[in-house]
């Protein structure tokens, strides 16, 4: 099925927010737990839990955008 340029961009977006906001999250988890200070641990965890669920939630959300427009698409070329 054929994209748009926006469909495009929304879907590299997606998979670039996804990889990138799960590699930062990791680099920042690690940098509070290597930095010593008191609770850095259950803290950097917190961090790399959250910053992960972000990622998948927001690469969800607009994969879900790009699945609806192929419904739509759908729909479109076959009242047509």
């Amino acid at each position: 099925m054929k994209r748009t340029k926006i469909e495009v961009i929304i879907l590299a977006l997606a998979w670039i927010g996804l990889v990138g906001g799960i590699l930062f999250s990791i680099l920042v988890s690690k940098g509070v737990m290597e930095s010593g200070a008191e609770m850095c641990v259950p803290r950097g965890l917190a961090i790399l839990v959250s910053g992960v669920f972000l990622s998948i939630a927001c690469w969800a959300v607009l994969m879900e955008i790009i699945a609806i427009s192929d419904r739509i698409r759908k729909l479109e070329d076959k009242c047509s």
